[in-house]
């Protein structure tokens, strides 16, 4: 076997880690496309048997082969090396390189991203991946991209989340190779683009004969697309703004006015909407017109541009940017017995399209599909943190940097204009989220749920009849609480407020009771009624006062009993009437005094009875400006200047002996009445 392998002087040579002519190269066939990653396979020899693939895999390595305009490198990360046998120049291996943003595709990922435009993002992503290119990126951007407010990459790799970042936006990419590194280059126009120049178109039967490079192939081809694309979204913050936008294609033919509708479009207003209706058009509008070619471009690759010339062909003269480049390259023979070059041995395909066409990616990485809710731990400060929708911040459980989400809407069981029902979920609470279209972006809070941390307001299965609605105080202890009670035989309705109670009634309020009622207030009650009141009680009414009671009437009184009335006082009773005072009794009339009664009347007192009976046990008093009578034990004493009797006297029993004492007053000329004079007269 063989043991002296040289690349020198060869037109292909392949370098590596391991050192220079460890391997060398046999063969070699890779492709690469525009906004897709490159594999390039190496067919090597090498003296040795049993190679370092430890040192091997994960390195780059490169292939350079000599063309007519130059050298050309091929650079790659060795993702797969094995051997495949040997023979009498010394043992094959077969190498497989990709790039370093293949390996972004060997991790996945969960992380969130806020308030960052998709070139930050991008930033971000790659800058892991910095060490495994000289640079390893590159952003020739020309375009102004809009910070977005909130970006998941949930449960996808490095590669498809920052391959659909760029869809999304429009941004290609293309890698840049030289010899022992590559590098990932990112653009959003052609111009962007390097340019190769000119390539001559050749006839097949004559392209061993032509000087520089060129095509031998050469074919245009038309592919019908979509025409137009109609998107709209919605905004909740602006719900009456009109998003509609469409974008209406160029294609001449019968069918080139086909037309796409999509929602969401992704968009928050209508003029971004505009962009990204322009951006989806591109992307099918660029998918028309392709160019296929063969020949010996060493130099030419996808993400590069070049104009056609030579023999005249339809596109000759235009620009090119390519898409999809295969490359196939057989080196010279090494060792006795091995087949031997007839020439340049490089050949390749390409597919282009012209450098005039949109070059919009197509959307193609699928968005990640969050499979039905999850749950997540509200996060923000102090107890509650919520905007002026009622929005809150979550930190989902696969987060591993503890971020937390935007913010949230969280559903509520009714939404109006100014009514419905809110209720905010607090710090340290678990929530339910929802994600509208399934799509991680966009997360909905649609309820709560108890955990080991977060007890339930009531032992279960102990308290499984209760149905309750419990609040917490914010920023003090207490709560308030509605609360239901369908245990048969102890079916209650309970209300609870930490402090005040407020009822509003804008009509009628009923309260049916089916027993009893009872009612504590621990200060003051106070009562206003606009109209009129009206108590019924079918049994007693009592009413208990710990000191002082007040009644004020504008007008009327009326209290009507059905039988007795008591009114007891333990003190003083003071009644003030400044009109008429009104007593009827339907039967008698009885009164009783301990001690003094008064009675001040300020004109005159009539009783009108048919028997009046005055009874004075010790002594009664009859006074009048002109005297007085004096009833007691000792008889009755009249005393005044003049004492007037008219009427015939009458003695009878006992009273007989006042007859002298008339007659004495009317001998002594003292005037009881006229009838005392006439009496005076006769004797």
């Amino acid at each position: 076997m063989s043991t002296s392998l040289r690349q020198t002087d060869r037109l292909g040579h392949l370098t590596t880690v391991l050192g220079p002519d460890v391997l060398v190269l046999l063969r070699f066939d890779g492709s690469d496309h525009l906004s897709e990653l490159f594999e390039y396979r190496v067919e090597a020899l090498s003296a040795e048997r049993d190679l370092d693939f430890d040192s091997l895999m994960g390195t780059h390595a490169s292939v350079t082969i000599e063309g007519r305009e130059g050298a050309r490198h091929f650079d790659g990360i060795v993702t797969q090396a094995r051997w495949i046998g040997s023979g009498e120049n010394g043992h094959r291996y077969d190498l497989t390189l990709r790039p370093w943003f293949w390996l972004a595709g060997r991790r996945r990922n969960q992380r969130i991203f806020h308030n960052k435009t998709v070139t930050q993002i991008l930033q971000e992503l790659f800058a892991d991946y910095a060490s495994l290119g000289d640079p390893a990126f590159d952003f020739a951007l020309t375009g102004d991209y809009p910070v977005l407010e909130y970006t998941v990459q949930y449960r996808e790799s490095d590669l498809d989340f920052a391959r659909r970042q760029m869809e999304r936006h429009g941004i290609s990419f293309f890698f840049r190779h030289a010899e022992g590194s590559h590098t990932l280059v990112l653009t959003d126009d052609v111009s962007s683009h390097p340019n190769v120049g000119a390539r001559e178109f050749k006839p097949f039967d004559a392209h061993h004969q032509a000087e520089g490079e060129h095509f031998w192939e050469w074919a245009p081809e038309r592919n019908i697309t979509t025409g137009a694309v109609r998107l709209t979204d919605f905004n909740f913050k602006t719900p009456l703004a009109a998003m509609e936008v469409d974008r209406q294609g160029d294609a001449a033919h019968a069918q080139g006015k086909i037309e796409s509708f999509d929602y969401p479009g992704d968009y928050l207003d209508r003029g971004r909407g505009k962009t990204v209706v322009g951006l989806r058009n591109d992307g099918e509008r660029g998918g028309d017109k392709r160019h296929r070619a063969a020949g010996d471009c060493i130099s030419l690759g996808s993400g590069m541009q070049v104009s056609l010339s030579g023999d005249p062909v339809p596109g000759t003269g235009e620009t090119y940017l390519v898409l999809s480049s295969s490359y196939h390259f057989l080196s010279e023979a090494y060792g006795s017995g091995s087949p031997a070059s007839d020439g340049y041995a490089f050949n390749g395909a390409w597919t282009m399209m012209p450098a005039s066409a949109p070059m919009t990616p197509p959307r193609r990485t699928a968005v990640p599909v969050v499979q039905g809710p999850q749950t997540a731990m509200v996060v923000g400060d102090g107890e509650i943190d919520c905007d002026e929708f009622g929005r809150i911040l979550v930190r989902f459980h696969w987060d591993l940097k503890d971020a937390y989400s935007m913010r949230c809407r969280v559903s509520q069981n009714w939404a109006g204009a100014g009514w419905g029902g809110m209720v905010i979920p607090r710090i340290g609470m678990e929530v339910v989220v929802e994600f509208l279209e399934g799509d991680p972006d966009k997360p909905l809070v649609t309820g709560c749920v108890y955990n080991g941390k977060n007890n339930v307001p009531y032992d279960l299965p102990a308290n499984k009849t209760v149905s309750t609605f419990r609040t917490d105080t914010h920023e003090g202890t207490g709560y308030n609480e509605l609360r239901f009670e369908d245990q048969s035989g102890r079916e209650e309705i309970f209300l609870h407020a930490q402090r005040d109670h407020n009822t509003v009634i804008e009509q009628d309020e009923s309260h049916s009771i089916g027993h009893d009622r009872a009612k504590a207030v621990g200060n003051n009650q106070s009562e206003s009624i606009g109209h009129d009141k009206a108590i019924s009680v079918g049994n007693d009414h009592r009413e208990t006062i710990g000191q002082d009671m007040y009644y004020q009437v504008g007008r009327n009184q009326q209290e009507n009993y059905g039988k007795d009335h008591i009114h007891r006082v333990g003190n003083i009773h003071k009644q003030t009437i400044f009109a008429d005072h009104l007593y009827e009794a339907g039967r008698n009339f009885e009164g009783e005094v301990l001690g003094r009664y008064t009675l001040d009347v300020g004109k005159s007192i009539t009783n009108n009875t048919r028997v009046h009976t005055l009874m004075a046990f010790e002594k009664m008093q009859i006074k009048g400006p002109g005297g007085k009578i004096t009833i007691d034990a000792t008889g009755i004493t009249l005393e005044a200047p003049t004492i007037w009797l008219k009427g015939q006297v009458i003695t009878g029993g006992t009273g007989g002996a006042q007859v002298p004492t008339l007659l004495a007053a009317a001998r002594d000329g003292l005037p009881l009445c006229e009838e005392c004079a006439k009496f005076e007269e006769e004797s």
